[in-house]
């Protein structure tokens, strides 16, 4: 289970800089409200788990799969930590607003 949880980690590390480049557009919109940020957070994993399973990018799976991680799963706790990392952010930048 651990290592299962090191590897969506290291998975998530490829989108953390896209997704604080998210929670700062935004931001600069005037969006301050955390409901709107996990929509379209939502929105954009099932987008980027679509054109995974679409190209040639699902062979890159096949690591997470053997670590016995599903597609669903895999994307499911990457949204999960995504929307913790956004909660806190917007949480610390209202406190600061």
């Amino acid at each position: 289970m651990l290592n299962q949880l090191f590897a969506i980690l290291y998975y998530y590390k490829t989108f953390a800089l896209w997704s604080f480049a998210i929670n700062i557009l935004l931001l600069i919109t005037g969006n301050f409200y955390i409901i709107v940020a996990l929509i379209t957070k939502l929105f954009l994993v099932i987008l980027l788990h679509y054109l995974v399973i679409e190209t040639d990018a699902k062979q890159k799976l096949t690591f997470y799969k053997n670590l016995g991680l599903s597609d669903l799963k895999l994307f499911g706790i990457l949204y999960f930590i995504d929307a913790l990392v956004t909660i806190v952010f917007f949480i610390i930048i209202n406190q600061f607003i």
